[in-house]
């Protein structure tokens, strides 16, 4: 009788340390994967709105030259760093003044007037790729619409 109560007792006790060591314990995927976010939760960094997306794409024929890939480190020593520059712990550039910078240049700083090859709309989306740059929430790389990823999907 005594040996049936210590073999019960021994699994119950090996039952509730198994169950605190599942509970507790690293999930599979190692301890990085127990602190994720659900998938459905996760942003992906790099998926962008189509004026982001074309605004990107005007960085990446005009502006990058001065002020750096992906809006980073910029290559003229005059050249301002625009994340900072529209940041509100920047200079806090406001969107007027940016539109109005990129239309009619600073040529006294080498900064070209860019009316004559954008129009408003191309400059109003070079600042919502800039400013997507500064919250942080854009990473660097080549971002992508959920149009093309849709577009992906479907094809056989």
């Amino acid at each position: 009788m005594r040996t049936r109560h210590f073999v019960r007792g021994g699994l119950i006790g090996a039952w509730i340390t198994a169950a605190t060591v599942m509970a507790w314990g690293p999930r599979a995927g190692g301890p990085a994967r127990a602190m994720a976010a659900p998938p459905d939760t996760v942003r992906d960094s790099l998926l962008v709105s189509d004026s982001i997306y074309q605004g990107w794409k005007w960085w990446h024929v005009y502006c990058y030259r001065c002020h750096g890939e992906d809006a980073m480190r910029p290559i003229l020593p005059t050249a301002p760093d625009l994340r900072w520059a529209v940041s509100p712990a920047g200079a806090n550039f406001p969107r007027d003044s940016f539109v109005n910078t990129a239309w009619n240049g600073r040529a006294a700083k080498g900064m070209p007037a860019w009316n004559v090859l954008l129009d408003s709309t191309a400059i109003q989306e070079l600042y919502v790729y800039v400013k997507a740059r500064s919250d942080g929430w854009l990473k660097p790389g080549r971002p992508h619409r959920l149009s093309d990823l849709e577009s992906k999907n479907k094809s056989p």
